[in-house]
Order: C-alpha cells, then sequence, then structure tokens
C-alpha cells in the first residue's frame, strides 16, 4: 500500500483556476501546487496503486491527464472530468455516486474509492475546513472504512468537532464509520467516485 501526502509536494507546479472570472484568483492559481490543490491526484495514485500490481502513472501523469480534460479550471481538480479520463486511462470501471452502501459494495468486492469531502455551514467536516478529495480502500472486518488523507497532518483529528471520530492504524490509515464517510460527502454531487479493476 502506497501512501502520498500531497504535503511534499511544495515545489511541483499544479496550475488552477484557469476559467475562474476573477482575474486575482486566475493569478494565484497560477502559482498553485500539487501541496494546495493536488489531493484528487495523490489520492488517484493510491487508488491506482490498491487496484494495480503494474501500472504506468504517476504524479506528472496525474497532473498533465488533469490539463488535458481541463479538470484544473476551478480550485483543484474537478473529479467529474478527471475521474472518467483516470479509469479510462488506467483501465478501470468507474460508478459515480452518493449512496455509502455502494462505497461498502465497492469495498467488499476488491474496489478502492476517491471520495469528495466538505465543510458545509452545518457540519464541521473530519477531513477539510473547505473541499478535499481522500482515498477509500478497504472496509474493516468492524465495518469501519479505512482511508488515506493526502493532507494527514499530526494533530488534525484532534481539532474541536473532529475528535473521537477517527482512529489512526499504523501511522497513515484513518479509520471512521461509515456513517462519518456519509456525512463527509452529503455536500457533494457525487460525493464518491467508485473505482474496479475491469
Amino acid at each position: 500500500m502506497k501512501y502520498i501526502s500531497q504535503l511534499d509536494y511544495s515545489e511541483i507546479s499544479y496550475v488552477t483556476k484557469t476559467d475562474v472570472e476573477d482575474e486575482e484568483q486566475r493569478e494565484r492559481g497560477k502559482h498553485s501546487t500539487v501541496r494546495s490543490s493536488g489531493c484528487g491526484l495523490c489520492a488517484s495514485l493510491m487508488v491506482a496503486d490498491r487496484l494495480l500490481a503494474k501500472y504506468d502513472f504517476d504524479l506528472n501523469s496525474a497532473i498533465q491527464l488533469s490539463y488535458e480534460v481541463k479538470a484544473n479550471h476551478q480550485r483543484g481538480t474537478d473529479y467529474k472530468r478527471y475521474a472518467p479520463a483516470f479509469a479510462e486511462k488506467l483501465g478501470l470501471s468507474l460508478e459515480m455516486t452518493n449512496d455509502p452502501e455502494r462505497l461498502r459494495y465497492c469495498l467488499r468486492t476488491g474496489g478502492a474509492a476517491v471520495l469528495h469531502v466538505t465543510q458545509r455551514e452545518d457540519y464541521i467536516s473530519v477531513f477539510t475546513h473547505k473541499g478535499h478529495y481522500i482515498a477509500a480502500i478497504a472496509e474493516e472486518p468492524d465495518g469501519r472504512i479505512a482511508i488515506l488523507d493526502p493532507s494527514l497532518r499530526e494533530g488534525k483529528y484532534d481539532e474541536e468537532g473532529r475528535k473521537g471520530k477517527v482512529e489512526l492504524k499504523n501511522g497513515v490509515i484513518c479509520l471512521c464509520d461509515l456513517q462519518v464517510v456519509e456525512k463527509e460527502t452529503a455536500g457533494r454531487t457525487p460525493g464518491m467516485y467508485l473505482f474496479w479493476r475491469r
């Protein structure tokens, strides 16, 4: 299992916000990096590693793919554009959904997923203060979902409103209940991108 932290890539450019109207925001997007905006790219690489024994796809490939399909037109990565292209490139099947039971099915049948989580006015997100992508790689025997968070850092899950909702295993695997995942993704449509080997 490969863990990829976006926080390790502050020097790798990932231009975003190419289509936003505000000129100042577009200018900031020109200076985006994988650290600031590449969680979706890192999550896809962890899914690839989970599902495929061999693949020719790395961080630079992910960046180029995002540019090719114009998934970098807003802040971060537009997965409605990126996920189908990523699945096609690596020979994976894709299902987009908001159904947590489909996520459970995916994980139980050898799949993996990228989850689009968000902060909302009525909910304190466990994984983000804005919007974020994380990889779901397995279901534990007790039913909890095993997640790899590209922006994992010390103390992240000890913040007010987050404490007690995530257990860290082996230093990088975040375990949380399916109900937490459902709440995390409720503000996005779709909130879950499910991948399987073809």
